[in-house]
């Protein structure tokens, strides 16, 4: 049996709905469950909430408290259900069964009231029941214990744990294993062997002790009432030698990773051993102590043992790299009170995507999973440049909780459709900003080469009869960006091998010189029309106004062609001139060369920067200081700057876009 399920109704900070539906329902893989989100997201509501109503294996005084209720709540409530019982385990829990067709489960439902007493003292009712809704009966404590759940609270002190003493945990683990059990041959065994050890050691300490105080002895009493002093073996139990032993891992100085890493072994041991009821562990921050390389090993030997022990891991966590190095289908992400899941067909991921982001979902991009929000681009320039902006418009990304994320590529959709669900009806609405460049060259770069036309039927039918062909209309409704498009489309239309004669690389040179001499029906038009395609084909492709992601676009060409255009202009060719050039003379010859019409000017700006073969990244790197050290501004420019609005929107929405005048 596993734990399927969790709801929780006016439990801390999940209130339950006007309608009395429950404030979190989450569900759970029957293996390796991996609770992630931002700080104070609830995960350790939802460990609390199980281990109150399952109680743990280390017999944990676990208390209801007036602070575990909802705000202005008097009662709480916590349903935990249990899924897919042995026969075994039917039969034992057989009279709190809830039977559905073809299956049972097992429901326990922890009830709490605060009520006023006589004396008008606050006080907690509580109960822990089990059955099928409205049926439910008061469950045993025999009972209750066998569901209980292994648990490591975050910040363990595991070398005191593993120390000898009274509250040993080594001590209790180890009695509680069937081989220890009282009357079992490995308990006589040892207590035989402490007897044992004791006749010994009477022995040895006879003659050096014993003997020597006879003498003072015989004259402390008469003679007629001789006293023979003897050591005797108080009889020890097994709790009470178990509680002398101390476990390490044979090193002196054991570190605190280490030591948590023998603690979970030791804690982890119990569970082995159930036939009847779960195997359930509870572990909170379970990189806690432990080295990134360590962290890896740990979370992969949980993700194997899960699937062959048939052990159910529920653990929270706040490492980015243990967020990475686990199947994506084990995370459970908090957000805004509720629980999402991130299972196939959970997601808008689809099984080859899954299959991609187990691959490259590093520890960098794992963030994602622990921020408010997320900005993903697909460059260093924008990674670079993007905080420095959201500083200098008052918006900085550390204090909204927002992450960018650099994907060094356009899969935007992989990564995005994360956080989009197929359930409409449990939308996630997590803000997703994503800031890609429409890369589409403007008309001024191709100057005299024709571009953004369209081919007039006259001029199609030269052309078709040029290759032996019928025109084809299509050719005529294609808006062709420039010249090399429009061949390669109209030679794969048009010719046909069969056809002898006709000589590939004539003909293609024949059009060149025939469509640059032609009148083609290139408007103006025609290039907004393919900018406002393009714009609607990306918003489409990465499900641009679907829950909160959004597409904000470069216009027309790059991020760097745009800040070209814009009011940084001066900055901008002020770096890429200080990269290229030590002399001021030179500096100063090209800033004269390039073109007094702005539009024309930003094309040859980028074109410079792109055949001079300047680092983009080092651009941004320096642009982006420029902007923090000049930030008020700054930040007067981009926002007045029409080509970065894209830039502004997409801080905006990520972070609300409630300015922080401190």
């Amino acid at each position: 049996m596993f734990l399927y399920s969790l709801k929780l109704w006016n439990w801390r900070k999940y209130p339950q709905s006007p309608e009395g539906n429950p404030g979190l329902e989450i569900f759970f893989n029957d293996g390796l469950n991996v609770i992630v989100g931002e700080n104070d997201s609830g995960k350790t509501a939802i460990i609390d909430a199980i281990k109150v109503t399952l109680g743990t294996n280390s017999h944990d005084n676990i208390w209801v408290n007036d602070t575990d209720f909802s705000k202005e709540s008097q009662t709480l409530k916590v349903e935990c259900t249990f899924k897919n019982l042995t026969d075994f385990e039917e039969a034992f829990f057989f009279e709190w069964l809830t039977i559905v067709p073809n299956k049972s489960e097992l429901r326990v439902v922890l009830e709490a009231e605060l009520y006023e007493d006589v004396n008008k003292q606050k006080r907690i009712k509580r109960s822990i029941k089990a059955g099928p809704e409205n049926l439910e009966m008061a469950i045993e404590d025999s009972v209750r214990q066998v569901l209980s759940a292994t648990y490591l609270k975050p910040l363990r002190d595991a070398s005191s744990e593993l120390s000898p003493g009274k509250n040993s945990r080594v001590a209790q683990v180890v009695k509680s294993l069937k081989d220890f059990e009282d009357g079992s041959q490995t308990t006589e065994d040892i207590l035989g062997k402490f007897s044992e050890a004791f006749e010994n050691l009477r022995t040895i300490l006879d003659a050096p002790v014993l003997s020597k105080i006879q003498s003072t002895i015989d004259s402390f009493f008469e003679e007629n009432n001789k006293k023979i002093p003897t050591i005797h073996n108080k009889e020890l139990t097994i709790a009470e030698i178990l509680r002398r032993l101390e476990m390490n891992l044979g090193e002196v100085g054991t570190g605190l990773g280490s030591s948590n890493l023998l603690f979970m072994s030791v804690e982890l041991l119990l569970l082995s051993e159930n036939l009847v009821g779960p195997k359930l562990a509870l572990i909170e921050e379970i990189e806690a102590h432990i080295h990134p390389q360590a962290q890896l090993r740990v979370i992969k030997h949980f993700e194997e043992d899960s699937k062959n022990s048939g052990m159910q891991y529920i653990f929270t966590s706040h490492s980015p790299l243990l967020a990475a190095s686990i199947n994506l289908e084990n995370i459970i992400m908090i957000y805004n009170q509720r629980a999402f899941s991130m299972r196939q067909g959970e997601t808008k991921l689809q099984s080859e995507d899954y299959e991609f982001l187990e691959r490259f979902l590093d520890a960098t991009k794992a963030n994602l999973f622990f921020a408010r929000g997320i900005i993903f681009v697909e460059g260093d320039a924008e990674n670079l440049l993007l905080p420095a902006i959201a500083e200098a418009i008052n918006l900085p990304l550390h204090r909204y909780g927002i992450s960018i994320v650099n994907l060094g590529s356009i899969a935007f959709k992989r990564y995005s459709s994360i956080f989009l669900r197929n359930n409409s009806n449990y939308a996630m609405n997590f803000p997703v900003a994503i800031i890609t460049d429409l890369d589409l060259k403007p008309v001024e770069y191709y100057a005299s080469e024709p571009c953004y036309f369209k081919i007039p039927k006259t001029i199609n039918e030269e052309i078709a009869s040029k290759y032996q062909a019928s025109p084809n209309p299509e050719l005529e409704q294609a808006i062709f960006i420039n010249l090399n498009v429009a061949l390669t489309k109209i030679h794969s239309t048009y010719y046909n091998k069969d056809i002898p004669g006709i000589d590939k690389k004539k003909v293609k040179e024949e059009l060149r010189e025939y469509i640059v001499d032609s009148s083609l029906d290139n408007s103006i038009d025609y290039f907004d029309q393919t900018v406002m395609e393009r714009r609607e084909k990306l918003q489409l492709d990465y499900f641009h106004d679907i829950e909160a992601t959004k597409v904000f676009l470069s216009s027309p060409w790059t991020l760097e062609h745009s800040i070209a255009s814009s009011q940084l202009r001066t900055n901008l060719e002020d770096i890429l001139l200080d990269c290229n050039y030590s002399r001021d003379d030179n500096k100063k010859e090209q800033r004269n060369s390039w073109s007094v019409d702005e539009r024309v000017r930003a094309t040859e700006v980028y074109k410079f920067l792109l055949e001079k073969e300047i680092s983009k990244t080092i651009v941004a790197q320096q642009l982006a200081k420029w902007i923090i050290d000049n930030k008020q501004t700054a930040g007067e420019v981009i926002r007045k700057s029409i080509p970065l609005q894209y830039l502004v929107q997409a801080i905006e929405h990520v972070t609300g876009g409630v300015q922080n005048e401190h």
